[in-house]
């Protein structure tokens, strides 16, 4: 085929396949034109008629996904009120509050995608205006952490002297321990509970701000059921805040905690001879005390633990509580029973009978005047263990060669 023709052809080819481009270009420009000229006549026909030209535009351009369940504009304008003036005292405030409730309930219905919404924008608030009530009530009554401390520090020299009062003895009865309850009580009160020590003794006031907020709480679950509902295990807003406050206070016991520290350690970990876990929350308990008198803690000693538990043991088989006992398999004083056990130090020994359990067996014996200055004394060391509701404790200064 002559190189002529070849040519032509291809010029023919080349031109063809430029026609069919053009003219698809040509028809996508014609769609676009189509649709901008009824566009245009649709919006100039609803204008001649007095309608609203976007919405004929949108109805030709068909139908919207479906958009869910809407608050009215103004809802954010009810919530924001709710928000600024639920404790509000004026009166022209609490009737705009009402207002926004009613308006906000009646617009929220019983739809549950707007209660939800509404939920969440609420999620929180009492609770942060709970603990907002709490840091200023604590502030007005001059409550906190050093405050508390200095009432442990006024107190402790008169709880101690109450103890070691001489005339305080278990001869007459214990005559005199009301008057040792009655120098112990501020510290029970700061240590156990210092929230409620505030409010006894300090004029901490949560009642009132506890009121408006189970108030605030009722009205969020009369918009929305199940937000009125306070954190478990708290069942209002007082308990709410007397347990933050509790967090908030904590510390009072720090200085005392973090020079105990390894000691305390120490006594957890330790495992092993007659020692059982009632032992050491009994030693747990005893220590607290100890600590909050402002005195050093006692560490236990394996030793100690076997001739207290060995004498509660054959106290229980006799029936009967004593220090001295002719016929006891271990020895007839408390200190024949330590050294027959191990510990070669001088002892001081605590029994009783009667306590299910460690934490009894020390208030029992709190209300037992020689045994109580026994409990408190300078000691380092202890040793205590049970049976049944049999309790023996031994105290020593540190002096012997036992092992810990």
């Amino acid at each position: 085929m002559r190189w002529d023709r070849l040519l032509a052809i291809a010029c023919v080819g080349a031109l063809a396949s430029a026609t069919a481009l053009s003219g698809v270009r040509a028809q996508d420009a014609d769609d676009d034109f189509v649709k901008e000229a009824r566009k245009k006549e649709v919006r100039e026909k609803a204008t001649r008629e007095g309608k609203d030209p976007d919405a004929a535009e949108k109805e030709l351009e068909g139908p919207e996904a479906p958009v869910g369940p809407q608050l009215p504009a103004t809802a954010g304008g009810w919530i924001g009120t709710i928000r600024r003036t639920w404790d509000s005292d004026k009166p022209e405030e609490k009737q705009l509050f009402d207002e926004a409730v009613v308006k906000l309930r009646e617009a929220i219905g019983t739809d549950t995608e707007l209660q939800a919404k509404v939920a969440k924008t609420f999620e929180g608030l009492k609770e942060a205006e709970a603990d907002r009530a709490l840091d200023s009530a604590l502030a007005r009554a001059g409550v906190s952490v050093d405050s508390l401390r200095q009432v442990l520090e006024r107190n402790r020299p008169g709880a101690l002297k109450a103890i070691m009062n001489p005339a305080y003895t278990e001869s007459d009865g214990c005559k005199l321990q009301p008057e040792v309850d009655k120098a112990c009580k501020p510290l029970f009160g700061v240590w156990r509970d210092p929230v409620g020590y505030a409010i006894e003794s300090m004029g901490l006031n949560l009642a009132v701000p506890a009121g408006k907020l189970d108030a605030l709480a009722a009205t969020l679950g009369s918009l929305v059921a199940g937000i009125e509902a306070w954190p478990q295990p708290h069942t209002g807003a007082l308990a709410y805040m007397r347990a933050k406050g509790a967090e908030k206070l904590a510390d009072v016991k720090k200085p005392e905690y973090d020079g105990a520290r390894a000691a305390l350690d120490a006594n957890e970990a330790l495992q092993g001879g007659m020692l059982t876990e009632e032992d050491k929350r009994h030693v747990r308990v005893l220590n607290d005390y100890r600590l909050m008198l402002g005195k050093g803690v006692v560490k236990i000693n394996l030793q100690l633990v076997e001739a207290t538990t060995r004498h509660s043991q054959y106290m229980e088989k006799v029936g009967q509580i004593g220090h001295n006992m002719d016929g006891h398999p271990d020895g007839r004083t408390p200190q024949d029973r330590a050294r027959r056990a191990g510990f070669g130090g001088s002892v001081a020994e605590n029994c009783l009978m009667g306590s299910a359990d460690g934490d009894a067996a020390v208030w029992q014996w709190y209300n037992a005047a020689e045994h109580h200055r026994n409990m408190i004394g300078n000691h380092t060391i202890i040793g205590c263990g049970h049976s049944g509701v049999y309790w023996c404790q031994n105290f020593s200064g540190g002096g012997g060669r036992g092992r810990g």
